[in-house]
């Protein structure tokens, strides 16, 4: 027997080693390849504990917005009542500055008079001061009347809130009644004893209506002196203003009336401010 076919033979004592030295490699390759992990929460208890702090972060975001806007809400309440407030005396302050200046005017009309009455030329010059006056509309006025009396038609429940209500009286309507009483023959007209000049302005801020800066309530009266009564109204009814009256009763449920009222007087105006 050859020496090479001597040592190719197994030997039956050191197979059981070889084989035991295969097992431990193979062992420690899968080891090493495929570590044991920890254990692991099963995917159903993750997505729930996952979804659970969303909801917690959520309902602490809304909380937080809620009250966020809830203190917003208080203070522009408290502002827009502090606003009212501030509103409400500045018009108290304004009507007794008026009533002042009102006074002033009759004292300084009085003054006038007794001062140019002496003399030929001195009344000659309190007679243009009183044309004058009248015509700018600084001077009572009386005599027999006509009286407009206009107030907003019932609101349309069917529109969305916070929308213009057609039937509303705005500013550009008492513009027409003013200026068809004067084209009717008019020498004195005033809107909720706001006695109108040459400089009046109406105007509107917001929902309220102004006449020289001043805001009107509703139903508003609008008084004019005429020489005839009679006639003004027969030709205020006649003219665009009242042909736009009846078109805003019959569309939009407006609620007007016109009529003679005898003996009137129309105050004074207080302030030449006006459009200016």
């Amino acid at each position: 027997m050859s020496n090479y076919e001597m040592n190719s033979e197994i030997n039956p004592r050191e197979a059981p080693r070889t084989s035991a030295s295969l097992d431990s490699l193979l062992a420690d390759a899968l080891t090493s390849d495929y570590p044991i992990d920890a254990p692991r929460v099963p995917a159903t208890k993750r997505s729930l504990v996952f979804a659970a702090a969303c909801a917690t972060v959520v309902t602490m975001v809304l909380g937080i917005a809620l009250t966020q806007n809830k203190d917003q809400s208080q203070q522009n309440s408290a502002t827009r009542v502090a606003l009212l407030d501030r509103v409400k005396a500045s018009d108290s302050r304004v009507g007794s500055l008026e009533k002042l200046v009102a006074t002033a005017q009759y004292d300084l009309q009085a003054a006038e008079k007794a001062k140019l009455a002496g003399t030929s030329l001195g009344q000659a010059a309190q007679k243009k001061l009183e044309r004058l006056r009248f015509a700018a509309g600084f001077t009572d006025v009386v005599g027999n009347g006509v009286r407009v009396s206009v107030q907003d038609g019932v609101d349309d429940l069917t529109l969305e809130p916070g929308a213009a209500q057609p039937g509303r009286i705005l500013d550009r309507d008492l513009q027409m009644i003013a200026n068809g009483l004067w084209q009717a023959g008019a020498t004195a007209v005033s809107i909720n004893n706001r006695r109108l000049t040459a400089n009046s302005a109406i105007r509107a801020a917001g929902e309220a209506i102004l006449v020289d800066y001043r805001p009107l309530n509703p139903p508003y009266i609008v008084l004019a002196i005429g020489p005839d009564a009679d006639a003004l109204a027969g030709k205020f009814r006649e003219n665009q203003a009242g042909l736009l009256l009846e078109q805003l009763a019959r569309q939009y449920s407006v609620v007007w009336s016109l009529e003679t009222i005898g003996q009137t007087k129309i105050m004074a105006a207080t302030t030449s401010l006006g459009g200016k």
